[in-house]
């Protein structure tokens, strides 16, 4: 069985339509990446992360996101960026495990008849990151069996509602029903699983790679990226297209 560990960095909104652009100070890329390792290495990962955090004085209980300040987690910028780059280190040795979606977000609210929200952004992108996610485990399936694969994602359900939750898994049943043109979704379960990221260190690790892919595009900053390069589903040496999707 495959676990897809999703997360994301930027945001899908921020476009104004009335004036057609977006907004000041959104961001002009949103990141969706995963994360995908076989079942059998979930204690390995927690491992890793459990042990970085020690290293670093940090609540084992709690996630370290990829956002969150030094100063608040009581580092100083060189500790904190060295954790950040021992983290993604760690990813980098699953070869083959990460996809990254980014999505031009003025290009498709502008041209996309079909993305009109930020959900439909999402929707897009998450459609996306599944076809890489399928061509990738179909490689490694043998004769006519099919391998199982779990998509597990941040809830992004507030203390009042989940409906974000509820649009999002619309999107996944919907996506999994289509497939697309090249690949049929057949592996993937029944649901999309969400999970407070406090409690799964592979959801940590999907916002760190949503985190150094997006830092790519947006401050055309590469040194996250490539530490993280090794672990990006490449096809002949290449990661643009099956690794990496860059959507407009």
């Amino acid at each position: 069985m495959y676990i897809v560990f999703l997360d994301e960095s930027g945001q899908p909104g921020g476009f104004d339509k009335e004036n057609n652009k977006l907004v000041e100070n959104a961001s002009k890329y949103f990141t969706l990446a995963g994360f995908m390792i076989d079942a059998d290495k979930i204690l390995e990962i927690e491992k890793h992360m459990r042990d970085i955090k020690i290293k670093y004085g940090l609540d084992k209980q709690h996630e370290i996101k990829w956002h969150t300040t030094y100063s608040k987690l009581g580092l100083n910028f060189e500790q904190y960026k060295n954790m950040k780059l021992e983290i993604i280190s760690v990813i980098s040795r699953y070869k083959n495990s990460v996809i990254g979606i980014v999505m031009d977000k003025e290009s498709c609210y502008k041209n996309k008849d079909y993305i009109k929200s930020p959900n439909d952004l999402y929707a897009v992108a998450l459609h996306l990151l599944m076809e890489r996610s399928c061509m990738e485990t179909t490689k490694k399936k043998q004769k006519e069996d099919l391998i199982p694969t779990i998509m597990i994602a941040d809830s992004r359900q507030s203390i009042n509602s989940n409906k974000l939750d509820k649009e999002l898994q619309i999107s996944y049943l919907r996506a999994k029903n289509m497939g697309t043109h090249f690949v049929k979704f057949p592996n993937f379960c029944e649901s999309i699983i969400f999970v407070d990221s406090d409690d799964f260190s592979g959801v940590q690790m999907a916002d760190f790679c949503a985190g150094a892919i997006h830092k790519k595009y947006e401050r055309e900053d590469n040194e996250f990226f490539n530490v993280l390069l090794p672990a990006i589903v490449s096809k002949k040496n290449n990661i643009y297209g099956p690794g990496i999707k860059f959507y407009k």
